[in-house]
Parts: structure tokens; sequence; C-alpha cells
């Protein structure tokens, strides 16, 4: 496999210095920069937004401040549809939609065991990496219908992996000693997301069988949430004083994204061939959805 660096500044280096956990991506997949205790305090109002299409329709999560059930969601010119797979035991998770209206995502059964979903016109299909797998995560589709994902092996290791006309492949990145998860992938096939090596993660972008490292300069941690038909990639990043960005990484480098009223982090998740993108951010009151379209922040929040 070739390997790049995609960093900004001539002489900027890889940083060495990580922090996993709260902010997601430890060997235990789970979507790219999603987690309550990341932004707020569990008990808090919660309600990210994890994907968008090419009509502007957002997918993402809600929920009950003080209560267990999260369900999924569908925005729809303002018409909210709830997303609770079959056999979920009070946990559904909405998490990429293509220009079809086709969604996917993860839900727990009773055991707490995690499998991944596809949602179609009202139809759910189980999504389970085959194998002595413990946990699936499907994160994204694109117009063809490739999903991408990630999955815990009987050892708990993460991997990543492509779904496309019924066969599952696993990647990983070269680089990874710690686990590889799968987060976006686009309409040409390429996919980011982002890996552990010795503790610190980093994001990804695959490209063409080609693995690009995404590190934003001075950060502790970064991930790849998202990426669009031209190519533009978003995610976030952990400042040096444990602060959480978003970023936008486009070819003239790394862009800075905070949602103006975020107290606890930002943390963008997609965006679509219009260059809109969604997210969570959090403040006293939770974790809240964001719309950024044409320079402006929208808050989405899911009653």
């Amino acid at each position: 496999m070739k390997r790049t660096w995609l960093m900004t500044g001539v002489a900027a280096a890889v940083v060495a210095a990580i922090t996993t956990g709260a902010a997601g991506a430890s060997a235990r997949v789970r979507p790219a920069g999603h987690s309550r205790a990341a932004l707020a305090p569990a008990a808090a109002f919660y309600s990210p937004a994890f994907g968008i299409n090419d009509h502007g329709v957002t997918v993402g999560t809600y929920g009950p401040g003080n209560g267990p059930a999260e369900h999924g969601f569908v925005l729809r010119r303002g018409i909210i549809t709830t997303l609770t797979a079959p056999g979920s035991a009070g946990l559904t998770h909405a998490l990429g939609i293509n220009k079809a209206g086709e969604v996917v995502g993860e839900y727990a059964d009773a055991r707490g065991k995690l499998h991944g979903f596809l949602w179609d016109d009202g139809t759910y299909t189980t999504l389970n990496v085959p194998g002595r797998r413990t946990q699936t995560i499907a994160s994204q589709i694109n117009s063809a219908g490739d999903i991408v994902g990630s999955y815990l092996d009987a050892r708990g290791v993460s991997h990543g992996f492509v779904l496309h006309h019924g066969r599952y492949a696993t990647f990983n990145d070269p680089l990874a000693t710690g686990g590889t998860g799968g987060s976006g992938i686009n309409n040409a096939g390429d996919i980011v997301g982002a890996f552990i090596r010795h503790g610190p993660r980093y994001g990804f972008l695959l490209r063409d069988g080609t693995y690009t490292t995404l590190d934003v300069p001075g950060s502790t941690d970064t991930y790849a949430g998202g990426i669009n038909t031209a190519g533009v990639i978003v995610g976030g990043y952990t400042d040096a004083v444990g602060h959480l960005h978003g970023y936008l990484a486009s070819r003239s480098g790394f862009r800075t994204l905070d949602v103006p009223g975020a107290t606890t982090g930002t943390r963008p998740h997609a965006i679509n061939a219009a260059g809109d993108i969604v997210g969570g951010y959090g403040n006293r009151t939770g974790i809240h959805g964001f719309l950024l379209r044409d320079g402006t922040y929208t808050t989405i929040d899911i009653p």
C-alpha cells in the first residue's frame, strides 16, 4: 500500500501525543466522533446529526435527557421520521444517507450487541459482517449502494469494511496498531475514517489503494467523518488543551469549524455535494445537531 501524509504547512510533522477515549475510536468501534461523554453529560439533551444527502435530507439520533432510549431520525423538509430498528433494545442510530434516501446505521440488541442496518422506504435489513464478529456498525452509504463501516473481531479489535454488491471486504490502515474504522464513502468510492497507532488516533483517506493520513497540526486527536464528491473532508480534532473542534480539509489545507455558542466542542460528521455540513455540538443544555450552509450555522433539535 502507498502512504502519504496530509498536513498544512511546509514543515508540519506528525503529532505523536494523541488522546483517545471519550472522543471515540478506541479498540471498541464507535462512529467517528460519536460520544455523549465527549460533548455533554449523559443526562443532557441529545440530538446530533450524522448524515446529509445531496437533497439536504438529514439523519441522526435523538433521545430524552434522562432516559436510556435513543432513536434514529430522518429530517426531510421539516418532517421528522423516527427510526427504531426491529430487535433494538432502546438504541438505534441513523448514521448515513444517500441521494436515494437509503439510510444506514446501528442498533443494539437486548444483549448489548451492535448490528448494522439498512433502511429503505420503511424496510429494515440487518447487516452483520460474516464470521466471528461481535459488533457491526454501518456508517455511510453512497449512490451506488456501497456501504462503509466498522466491526469488531473475536479479539475485540476494530476493522473497516465495505459492503459492495452483497460482498463484504475488510480494510485496515497499514499504520494501525489498535484498530481501524470506516466513517464515510463518496460516490467515487473514496473512504475516510480513523485508525489508532500506539495509542494516538489519526484520520485517513483511502483512495485508489493509497492511504493518506489526516492529522490536524497541533492536535492530539484527529478523525475523519465524511467526504463529498469533490473530495472535501470533514471531521474533528482535539487541541493541545483538550478542546474539541471541527475541521474541513481541502486542497488548501485544514480549516477549523466551531459552532458559535458551543462550550464543550464541535463535531462535524458529514458533507454533501453542495458543501452543506452536519454534525453535533455541546453546551450546558446537552448535545445538539447542526447544519452549516453558506457560512450560517443552524441548530437541529429533535423534540
